[in-house]
């Protein structure tokens, strides 16, 4: 099995839901307190989570107005004042590293989040890839982060592996879900045996069900995706077969059909990984994902 070398972040939404900021600032590039105390923009800390995985290559899917603000932040174009210090001249440094990893495709027009991967299908040039959410932050519960640790797994069972999480009933309208049994070996591994987008509550409670998780008599809960997916190439000869046939869920290209499609195909398992997902793309969110940072870095004083 091949070692996972590439990463697609679709980020081409308009970003309605923080507008009007939107409108001076592409979401991608709001500013968030890390976890080493410095301020550093959304996709910024999207891609180093690739990047310690041991990604080499990141292809930022796009609309056009977008990739100039983004480029120009990955540069080395900063006044000399600030390279005079430096602590600031490294972290120029380590932006232009990132940059010159950087690649765009354009999504001129949204139609779903499977045609936004569809659109880096010549930057994966038929290698395995790791596909991140646009507005999704990672926080792990070990040394490893939460990419490292799928990528673990994906190297030790040489399919595609997607990350899990567990989310109410009434999340069901939010998320994928997956169904399928955990392995004799590690309880948080899971065979697939079914992904559903966003499915309603009655097949959910029919057709989504999986051991350990879903109790009627305490709590209905479901596995969902965590927003980290390492998938072969074969997905995007199911995307190229749904965008020319025109497959759609919710008038829309999905991934996560062309996900179902691949565990029919060829198999794939689920990894419940040990860590929390942050969601940045509406206000409640971002919020709360601000908080939980900070709660998490070097001012945590400042915020109890």
């Amino acid at each position: 099995m091949q070692i996972i070398q590439k990463a697609i972040i679709p980020i081409a939404g308009y970003g309605t839901r923080l507008f009007p900021a939107t409108k001076a600032v592409p979401k991608a590039l709001f500013p968030i307190i890390a976890q080493d105390g410095l301020a550093k923009p959304i996709i910024q800390l999207i891609i180093e989570e690739a990047l310690t995985a041991g990604v080499e290559e990141v292809c930022l899917v796009a609309q056009p107005h977008q990739v100039e603000p983004i480029t120009d932040y990955f540069s080395g174009d900063v006044p000399d004042a600030i390279r005079d210090k430096p602590e600031l001249a490294k972290q120029v440094d380590k932006l232009v590293e990132i940059g010159e990893r950087l690649q765009f495709a354009i999504q001129a027009e949204p139609q779903g989040f499977g045609h936004a991967i569809y659109c880096a299908k010549d930057f994966a040039a038929d290698e395995p890839v790791m596909i991140l959410l646009g507005d999704h932050l990672y926080i792990s519960d070990t040394d490893e982060t939460c990419a490292k640790q799928l990528v673990d797994v994906f190297a030790a069972v040489g399919k595609s592996v997607t990350s899990l999480d567990v989310c109410d009933e009434s999340e069901l309208s939010l998320n994928g879900i997956v169904q399928g049994s955990s392995t004799p070996d590690n309880p948080n591994l899971y065979i697939l045996n079914r992904i559903t987008e966003k499915p309603t509550v009655d097949f959910a409670r029919e057709h989504m069900q999986v051991a350990g998780v879903w109790d009627e008599e305490e709590t209905n809960q479901y596995l969902c995706h965590f927003g980290i997916d390492l998938l072969t190439p074969l997905l995007f000869d199911i995307l190229d077969y749904n965008f020319r046939n025109q497959i759609l869920t919710h008038g829309e290209i999905q991934l996560r059909d062309a996900m179902a499609e691949m565990v029919k195909q060829e198999g794939m398992y689920g990894y419940r990984v040990a860590g929390s997902r942050f969601d940045t793309g509406n206000p409640q969110e971002l919020l709360r994902t601000t908080y939980t940072f900070g709660l998490h870095g070097p001012y945590r004083e400042t915020l109890i």
